[in-house]
């Protein structure tokens, strides 16, 4: 999904409809789509909420790889390792 098309639903308020098409992405795709949207995120907060409570581990593990999507990958699978 790119900003444009995230924008457009955001504006619509089709949190639904995002969040839906987002988790159907690949690992790869998914975090190459939020980063792109980025900007989108603090627009309002509503927007804030719904990445706040559908995303924020991809945001996290984007922001702690400083934009690096191969690492992020990485750091999100590894942080949905269970240790036991």
């Amino acid at each position: 999904m790119k900003a444009p098309e995230l924008n457009q639903l955001l504006n619509a308020k089709a949190y639904d409809r995002i969040r839906k098409k987002l988790k159907r992405l690949g690992m790869h795709e998914r975090m190459s789509s939020l980063k792109e949207g980025f900007h989108l995120i603090n627009t309002s907060a509503l927007n804030l909420k719904f990445f706040k409570e559908n995303f924020s581990v991809e945001i996290g593990a984007i922001l702690v790889a400083k934009g690096d999507i191969d690492e992020a990958v990485s750091l999100y699978n590894r942080s949905k390792i269970k240790i036991k």
